[in-house]
């Protein structure tokens, strides 16, 4: 397929949010929405991407191709670097800045997130500085920077939350859903995290109570669960203005107000 895909979401290109970055199986494309048509600049791509990141304000967006993530600088529009380091696809991407630190970190196939040191660019090829261990017991479908924490979700239906620092588990609920977590959401107005499963279903779930104390008892730490999309795979969510959307299989979006 040439279009755009409905796993791979559109970020904006710029803190002025004048460019656009879209991913497709074939081509990285950036479109620059202050002209009426928005013009266009294109590469092709010689693997099928997965997972698209644009940290704002950089001069580096990053794509996952395969088991390595690539990184191109959007101002000369050129290929940069590349991340080694995974056995299997890599699924999702995130930026996390942490005592003045810029890391890009990764979820795959493999079942490992992996620690990247993107503080000076990715500007050659890198290795990541670290493995969080212990890894889940199947691929990882998404993860989330919230609140000084990691979360990562995978199709073992166990969501985890990491302390970066430490480099360590710090809890997990196994499992969050009855089917595997597609998509990971932070809700900073409830200090919460919001999770979706291919059966559907979204979730909300306390940050502070999210830890070893919640492991087999979700009342501990569940806030709400709604069936979001019944019959149908959520793809992606997002949080904006109090407000969470969920994309779906079902070719709808759904907007859910966070009171």
């Amino acid at each position: 397929s040439s279009g755009i895909n409905a796993d791979w979401p559109l970020r904006p290109g710029s803190q002025e949010q004048s460019v656009v970055f879209s991913l497709t199986s074939q081509s990285l494309k950036a479109w620059d929405i202050r002209t009426d048509p928005s013009t266009c600049r294109s590469t092709s791509l010689a693997e099928f991407p997965s997972a698209l990141l644009y940290p704002a304000g950089s001069e580096f967006i990053y794509f996952s191709t395969g088991i390595s993530v690539r990184s191109w600088n959007v101002n000369q529009w050129t290929a940069a670097g590349v991340l080694h380091g995974h056995s299997g696809h890599v699924m999702c991407l995130e930026h996390v800045v942490l005592d003045d630190k810029k890391y890009i970190i990764t979820g795959s196939r493999d079942h490992f997130c992996k620690i990247y040191d993107a503080t000076d660019g990715i500007v050659s090829a890198r290795v990541p500085t670290a493995t969080l261990n212990p890894p889940h017991f199947d691929g990882i479908e998404s993860i989330v920077w919230g609140n000084e924490h990691l979360y990562s979700g995978s199709r073992d239906a166990t969501i985890k939350k990491w302390h970066l620092q430490t480099r360590k588990e710090k809890g997990a609920q196994r499992p969050a859903h009855k089917d595997r977590v597609q998509a990971l959401a932070y809700v900073p107005a409830l200090s919460a995290l919001a999770s979706a499963s291919r059966n559907g279903t979204l979730k909300l779930w306390s940050e502070d109570n999210f830890g070893a104390a919640a492991k087999t008892d979700q009342s501990k730490s569940l806030i709400a669960e709604i069936n979001a999309h019944p019959g149908s795979s959520i793809q992606d969510i997002a949080y904006h203005n109090n407000c969470l959307y969920t994309a779906s299989g079902d070719t709808t979006v759904k907007v859910w107000s966070i009171k």
